[in-house]
């Protein structure tokens, strides 16, 4: 059976009234540019190179493959990640003016992705001031500074952390304070409290007191040296001292030699007042070596050490207790080749 002829029209009217997809109305995406897609492949080639030269302890080698990374990404994550792994190589080889200005930089370049990106950073850099540069009364503004901004952003594990490194810097300014310890995390509250039994053995530390000992040298020359506990420089002292003022007294009494009885009583002179000297420098330095022992152990043992693991591509931070020092990684003399690092 046929359709009827006003059905046929309709038909053929809705035919010509919709529009038709033209072949020649359809715009083609652009291609992309064939330099930026191989700026983008040799920035991830460089931030893989580099990331591996930094495991293998090939330190100058990776921060030329990472700054290399940062200017072909031009990205505010590189440009954070760049400044984070260059700093903690200059950490672990003892610089620590360039790894606190590397940390800073971080700071600001994490600011861009996060906040507390840059504030953790930043938090980086200051610790580098405090327990690398050991500028305690200039690191400590910082950290009031740190602990504020992490409660301002809703981090209190990280306003804790950098809470207990001003405690830490109070102590080695002898700022105490009265109120007692208290920290939410118990690794930081153990610290806190051991810290505070450390000010006792602070205070009992056997120092020695120039001035008694340059009043004993003056006595009796390298009473001084025995009061310091250097035997080897009191006998010494003792000895040329005794010789020379021996050898003035025979010359002037025995010879009757008045250019001998000069010489000989000007080395004894000499010996004697550098005996005085020795005495008090080597108290002086004595009580030095002894702080500067007991702060090591103290930075060693209870110092939280700000750090960061770079995982999957992201940054996490954390913070641990076991402080390596200063360890310089052996590299290899002869570079690997190129397939074997990717």
């Amino acid at each position: 059976m046929e359709p009827p002829l006003h059905r046929l029209l309709l038909v053929f009217l809705l035919l010509t009234l919709l529009p038709i997809p033209s072949l020649a109305d359809e715009t083609p995406e652009p291609a992309e540019d064939p330099f930026l897609r191989h700026q983008r492949y040799q920035a991830a080639l460089e931030i893989e190179i580099g990331l591996r030269l930094f495991d293998e302890g090939d330190d100058y080698r990776a921060i030329t493959a990472l700054k290399r990374h940062r200017l072909l990404s031009a990205d505010p994550a590189a440009d954070h990640l760049t400044f984070l792994i260059i700093a903690e190589i200059y950490r672990r080889n003892a610089y620590g003016d360039l790894a606190m200005r590397h940390f800073w930089d971080a700071g600001l370049t994490g600011q861009a992705l996060d906040p507390l990106h840059g504030i953790t950073a930043y938090h980086l850099g200051t610790q580098e001031l405090c327990a690398s540069l050991r500028a305690y009364a200039g690191c400590h503004p910082y950290l009031v500074d740190l602990e504020a901004s992490y409660r301002d952003h809703g981090h209190p594990e990280g306003a804790e952390l950098a809470r207990f490194h001003q405690r830490f810097v109070e102590f080695l300014l002898n700022a105490h304070a009265d109120e007692p310890p208290s920290f939410s995390d118990p690794r930081l509250q153990r610290a806190a409290l051991e810290l505070e039994e450390r000010r006792a053995l602070l205070d009992d530390l056997p120092t020695r007191s120039p001035a008694l000992a340059g009043v004993l040298s003056a006595l009796l020359p390298g009473a001084g040296q025995v009061y310091n506990g250097r035997w080897t420089d009191a006998a010494l002292a003792f000895g040329f001292t005794g010789l020379f003022a021996a050898a003035a007294v025979y010359s002037h009494f025995g010879l009757e030699s008045l250019p001998l009885t000069i010489l000989s009583g000007t080395l004894t002179a000499g010996f004697y007042s550098g005996n005085i000297t020795n005495a008090i420098i080597d108290a002086r330095r004595r009580n030095a070596t002894l702080y500067e022992d007991f702060y090591e152990a103290l930075h060693e043992d209870l110092w939280p050490r700000h750090t960061f693991r770079i995982i999957d591509g992201e940054v996490e931070y954390d913070y641990d207790f076991d402080w390596p020092g200063h360890a310089t990684p052996e590299a290899d003399p002869e570079p690997p080749p190129l397939p074997g690092m990717l």
